[in-house]
């Protein structure tokens, strides 16, 4: 990993194993991210609830809807947490037929 003026492995996620444990971090808004970043150096002392007013959670390259926002704030809190992610979609009538049409699937 090189240096760089903002947290990569937070701004474009990673997926690995190393040494036994398996590691997910999804990707977030460079927006949000940066927000959150220069709040942070001004309040050094910021809470996670103070920052988490900026960086929102992760934002999937592929859309979808993130269900709750309890897997998130765990996830922030302790290093561990489940993010509940699912297709957005609507339904059309065809003939004599409702079709399901999904809009973005999950990353």
């Amino acid at each position: 990993v090189l240096p760089s003026r903002v947290p990569n492995l937070l701004l474009n996620g990673s997926s690995g194993i190393a040494v036994g444990m398996a590691t997910n971090i999804p990707p977030h808004s460079l927006n949000e991210l940066i927000d959150g970043l220069l709040y942070l150096l001004d309040n050094k002392d910021a809470s996670l609830e103070e920052i988490m007013q900026f960086i929102k959670g992760p934002d999937f390259p592929t859309g979808g809807i993130i269900y709750g926002k309890k897997g998130i704030i765990e996830a922030y809190r302790t290093g561990r947490g489940r993010v509940k992610v699912r297709a957005k979609t609507h339904i059309e009538k065809k003939t004599n037929k409702d079709v399901i049409v999904i809009d973005e699937l999950p990353y």
